[in-house]
């Protein structure tokens, strides 16, 4: 049965709270991660992470833990932005990187995942590798992503999957992001913003806006969003 709007503005508060009230108990590390392009690493060791935006085509509410060191285990809601926010798919991921970005200097890794209808239905099936690399005496970060992914249409479709992307430091509490990305090496689309850091070491938020090269295609258009991510349990 699908959410009421009354149902949904509820849900949102309460989300709100509970986030604030974390945020009086609990420190550490945020990372927000609406952009395409991924980066190669995990979230925080035997913890979880938050992360929730919305966009002017789709919002997402993603939660994710990593049990162990390197394995990230992820699953959210997808809703529509433009339908009353209801509710369209969700998805199940699993990130693997052995390498910490930060000790190391660079990383690299496999990510896999499916997205689903809410009749569990199968909507695409995709596998990529992340690899990130330290730049600017360590002040910024370059990402490259390549993979595939395989969408159920009348039929299925396959397309390979790249993209190009860097996070820039500005300074502690902010960081401009900006990437380009294609599926299929055609039609590509670039999305850019601002990074900041609401609580160092703990809550992020990133304003962004993209939209394809060619000038009908409006995705990703606008979005805002925030990650929240506590210290080890």
């Amino acid at each position: 049965m699908p959410f009421k709007k009354s149902d949904k503005i509820l849900i949102l508060k309460a989300a709100t709270i509970c986030l604030i009230f974390s945020l009086a108990i609990l420190q550490q590390k945020a990372d927000a991660q609406q952009m395409f392009v991924d980066d190669a690493a995990v979230t925080t060791e035997r913890s979880f992470q938050i992360e929730t935006w919305y966009g002017s085509r789709e919002s997402w509410f993603l939660t994710a833990i990593s049990p162990v060191k390197g394995l990230e285990l992820g699953t959210g809601i997808g809703f529509d932005s433009r339908d009353d926010f209801d509710p369209a798919n969700w998805i199940l991921e699993a990130k693997y990187i052995p390498a910490d970005l930060d000790e190391r200097g660079s990383a690299i890794g496999i990510v896999t995942g499916m997205l689903f209808d809410f009749n569990a239905n199968v909507e695409e099936v995709f596998a990529y590798v992340p690899y990130s690399r330290m730049i600017l005496d360590d002040t910024s970060v370059l990402h490259i992503n390549a993979g595939f992914e395989a969408i159920q249409e009348d039929e299925w479709e396959y397309e390979l999957i790249t993209g190009l992307r860097g996070d820039f430091g500005l300074t502690d509490r902010f960081a401009l992001l900006a990437e380009v990305a294609a599926a299929n090496f055609s039609d590509p689309f670039y999305q850019g913003g601002i990074r900041i850091s609401l609580v160092p070491d703990l809550l992020e938020m990133d304003i962004t806006y993209g939209e394809g090269f060619r000038r009908q295609e409006t995705a990703p258009g606008f979005n805002i969003g925030i990650a929240f991510t506590p210290d080890t349990l």
